[in-house]
């Protein structure tokens, strides 16, 4: 293969959800086999849709300074990143109601402020994700952009539904200055070239 066929392999976006996919697969399979606890599958779920919802936010920071290629993959592949980050938190979701299976205690839990944060933030991704596609870009045209600015609150949702569940905050804590640092850098007005 020629080295041009093979950069180009490498940063196409199927190879780019093979490796987005990878590790919910390998806790999928753990989880599945009972290699993995109920509970570690919550935290590794949760922890990827956070480190993916953060790699979307970096992008708009970091096409700032790239240049070249890279700063032309980065706009191609955002949406990707966006749809894995969706992914993550609805395997997350998904797993959390099999296991209650009871909608009396879904519902109970759901008004608590931990959990409250973590279903807005959920609805919210429901519809970026939904309309992460061109045709929604062109049918929504300017309502498009609108609607992915509550990238922002769902941002923010996520990381208090994070700070109000975890056992140990630190980490929480840690993702969360990250995230408001990322969104902070993302308001800053791009200087004109």
């Amino acid at each position: 293969m020629k080295p041009g066929n093979l950069a180009s392999v490498l940063t196409s976006a199927p190879m780019l959800w093979l490796v987005l996919a990878a590790p919910g697969l390998v806790i999928l399979v753990n989880y599945s086999s009972d290699a993995m606890s109920y509970g570690e599958f919550i935290h590794w779920s949760g922890d990827i849709a956070v480190w993916l919802l953060i790699a979307t936010l970096a992008v708009s920071p970091l096409r700032r300074i790239a240049r070249g290629n890279f700063r032309l993959w980065l706009g191609k592949r955002r949406r990707d990143i966006g749809v894995a980050t969706f992914a993550y938190a609805a395997g997350h979701l998904a797993v959390y109601l099999l296991r209650k299976a009871d909608p009396d205690l879904i519902w109970q839990e759901g008004v608590e402020a931990g959990l409250l944060t973590g279903w807005i933030a959920f609805s919210i991704f429901l519809a970026l994700a939904l309309t992460s596609n061109q045709t929604s870009v062109q049918m929504m045209r300017g309502a498009w952009n609108r609607l992915h600015w509550f990238i922002y609150p769902a941002a923010i949702l996520t990381a208090l539904h994070w700070l109000l569940t975890a056992f140990d905050p630190t980490m929480a804590i840690v993702h969360a200055v990250i995230i408001a640092g990322l969104l902070a850098l993302r308001l800053v007005p791009a200087k004109k070239a």
